[in-house]
């Protein structure tokens, strides 16, 4: 062992007289591992929301919409779609009449809400935005049976079959078999100038969309194309292409490019959107969020560092007479500046590598489902464990004093990982009521492997920094006044 190695060691194990400096040393290591174990847990939810909002989105979003920019309807919508599928990258694209109307239900006598509709080819949509997957029900538009018995009961046309989302339906209270009534339109009433009559079409809601997102959810319904082109007086017409690609990241690179291959004529005036762009403001404020947690989570890997520096302060006082015995017998100033910088970097260094496995760790328990041990169970098993240890390890099978340490500190770290293990547990936001707001069910954790490096490095090079200081204040103690009272 290196001189400055062995100087440096036996002052961070510092007994009796100066156990003092070592219950702060181990404060400041404390204080370095909880900040980084915090900063890692927190970018990981982070991160894990942005990656699930993100997939969730994907998952049910076209990559790009190609549509006119007043958004209306275009024909020779088929030959569109086969040149825009020619087009390398893409994986598929659907038609769809894409509108907002006013809905009410049966027997209601007031517009109810205001919903977006899409009009949709049910196989089509599917390789876009996986429609089938989400639904709760039956998707036939046109020959359901819950169809033919509402024409059966009720006098006034069913146009065919509508798919709502879930919170939608619960908000509008209808169920499956109940008829829907959609405004389309205001046409003026030729017996009353200045007054309007309402254009309704009948829908029976046949299924229920569930996509855990309340963006659709909340608003979204699916009726059939033909439909859809039927009550718009449209037939043969859409007024929006989804396109999937086969790289989401991709859109706004391919957007120019698909809306090329679309061929519009002269006097149209098409125009895409991204699912980025539409989401943009969204994902802006979660990176927002990232940046202002890392200088906040910063700051207390500083405080912590300022921890070091004041120990490593302290420990100078404390050791003036040493570090003037150790210049008198030979030792030069870069031997001081390096026994001090040592001892403050071991305790930046294991500070980092206990708050990167403590963050780490808890990690890897809130993303865990596995079924744990209740929280009385573990109290009482850490309560018999650390009597067992009283009455049994310390005192009789480990008298020997440094054995003990060993047993006690190994002792302490099982106590502390079966606590964890039995209390941090994946947080339920259905449960907490929160689901809608975050648009999941379960908080999501992903891990950043490259952030974890990066906030490893820089909270060893803010404690590094940390030591300077006192370091090169102790190679300045002149030996003559550090021994002078001696």
């Amino acid at each position: 062992m290196k001189f400055e190695w062995f100087v440096a060691s036996r002052y961070l194990l510092s007994r009796r007289k100066q156990s003092f400096i070592s219950i702060i040393s181990i404060i400041s290591i404390a204080g370095v591992g909880l900040g980084v174990a915090t900063v890692i847990l927190v970018i990981a939810v982070l991160d894990g929301v942005e990656h699930g909002l993100k997939e969730r989105f994907l998952a049910n979003e076209a990559h790009i919409a190609l549509r006119l920019i007043d958004n209306g309807f275009y024909g020779d919508y088929q030959n569109k779609i086969e040149a825009i599928e020619d087009v390398e990258g893409v994986v598929a694209a659907s038609p769809v009449v894409y509108s907002q109307l006013a809905v009410f239900r049966e027997g209601s006598e007031q517009i109810e809400d205001v919903i977006l509709i899409k009009g949709i080819e049910p196989e089509v949509e599917d390789k876009v935005t996986g429609f089938t997957k989400f639904v709760n029900g039956s998707y036939d538009f046109e020959n359901d049976d819950l169809i033919e018995q509402a024409r059966l009961l009720n006098n006034e046309t069913i146009i065919g079959g509508i798919v709502l989302g879930s919170r939608l339906a619960q908000r509008l209270t209808v169920n499956e078999g109940d008829v829907l009534r959609l405004v389309v339109n205001m046409t003026e009433d030729k017996f009353s100038p200045g007054a309007f009559i309402p254009v309704i079409k009948n829908f029976v809601v046949i299924g229920f969309y569930e996509s855990e997102l309340t963006v659709y959810d909340d608003h979204i319904t699916y009726i059939d194309l033909k439909a859809a082109q039927k009550i718009y007086n449209e037939v043969g017409r859409v007024n929006t292409i989804f396109v999937r690609l086969e790289d989401a990241e991709l859109a706004p690179k391919m957007s120019e490019e698909i809306e090329e291959a679309a061929q519009f004529s002269v006097l149209e005036m098409p125009t895409t959107r991204t699912w980025m762009e539409k989401y943009a403001p969204l994902f802006a404020a979660l990176e927002l969020e990232k940046i202002a947690t890392v200088i906040i989570e910063a700051l207390i890997i500083l405080v912590a560092a300022f921890n070091i520096a004041s120990t490593l302060i302290m420990t100078v006082m404390e050791k003036t007479r040493d570090v003037g015995m150790l210049r008198t017998l030979g030792s030069s100033r870069g031997n001081i500046v390096r026994i001090f910088m040592i001892q403050g970097s071991v305790i930046g260094m294991l500070g980092t590598i206990a708050g990167t496995t403590l963050g780490l760790g808890i990690c890897w328990l809130l993303s865990s489902n596995v079924v744990r041990p209740s929280p009385w169970f573990a109290l009482g098993a850490v309560v018999i464990l650390i009597l067992f240890q009283i009455v049994i390890v310390l005192r009789r099978i480990m008298p020997h004093s440094k054995l003990r340490r060993v047993g006690l500190f190994v002792f302490w770290i099982l106590v502390v990982c079966f606590g964890l293990y039995c209390l941090v547990v994946p947080i339920s936001l259905k449960e907490l009521g929160l689901s809608a707001i975050y648009q999941m069910n379960q908080l999501p954790i992903k891990v950043n492997w490259f952030f974890v490096g990066f906030i490893n490095l820089l909270s060893f090079a803010i404690c590094w920094l940390a030591t300077i200081y006192p370091a090169w204040q102790a190679s300045n103690l002149k030996p003559i006044e550090a021994l002078q009272y001696e």
